[in-house]
């Protein structure tokens, strides 16, 4: 028998069943161009979706960074540091109270408090600063050596019987007027940092009846002999006569 015959002679729903079958398996050159056409367009579609989420990464990492322009930016690295609740006891110079080894102590971490730059640093802001008069660069200070000389400030206030005790009221009354400008100084500049490290705490004294903080968690600290050493490298005598440019 034909397969002419048995075509003839097939009900109408097997030979559409087999028509189909047919066409799924030898599919028209046409739905083959867009089968692949659709697959194209979805690996684009994943490739700058793949884009949008790195540059939103990227630009979140960004907003992260530090934005100052400074110099000194190179020489940063960081450790982890943990704070000794009681590191103002024992050897601590700082925490001497007014005698040689103290002044010694701070005038060593002030060393470097004033430096030459190159104009170029300030110039994204339109800033200025006295120039050396030789042309060679212009006066500066790096922000940390602002906060100590604060504590500095701050210290000497706390015996300010010793550092001021011939002081006029009205110098007295100057004196006070820096002392506060250095409490807001430092307040804004903790707020700066907004230091997130957890500190905790625990029961102490007569049956456990006070809280006492405890820092159990290093913290992410610059590591400031580096920063110390790369400014004290460029430090300046501002008491150097001929120094500066004349105002």
């Amino acid at each position: 028998m034909s397969s002419e015959f048995l075509l003839q002679h097939q009900p109408k729903d097997e030979v559409a069943e087999d028509e189909y079958f047919d066409k799924s398996l030898h599919p028209s050159a046409h739905s083959s161009a867009w089968r692949n056409l659709f697959h194209v367009a979805l690996a684009i579609c994943n490739c700058l979706l793949a884009i949008v989420l790195i540059l939103r990464h990227v630009a979140e990492g960004c907003n992260n960074l530090p934005s100052t322009l400074s110099p000194a930016e190179s020489t940063v690295r960081y450790n982890s540091t943990y704070f000794n609740k009681y590191g103002h006891l024992g050897g601590n110079p700082f925490s001497q109270p007014p005698g040689p080894e103290l002044d010694e102590a701070w005038h060593r971490l002030l060393a470097g408090m004033n430096i030459v730059v190159s104009p170029k640093w300030l110039d994204p802001f339109g800033a200025g600063s006295v120039r050396l008069a030789d042309n060679s660069g212009v006066l500066a200070q790096l922000g940390l050596y602002h906060e100590l000389h604060c504590l500095k400030k701050l210290k000497r206030w706390n015996y300010r019987a010793h550092y001021y005790g011939n002081l006029s009221d009205a110098e007295l009354k100057e004196e006070e007027v820096h002392i506060e400008h250095c409490l807001e100084w430092l307040r804004i500049a903790a707020l700066c940092r907004s230091d997130i490290t957890l500190t905790t705490f625990r029961w102490e004294g007569v049956n456990g009846s006070r809280l006492a903080t405890e820092y159990p968690v290093p913290r992410q600290c610059v590591d400031s002999e580096r920063v110390l050493r790369w400014s004290e490298d460029r430090a300046v005598d501002i008491t150097q006569e001929g120094l500066l440019e004349d105002k």
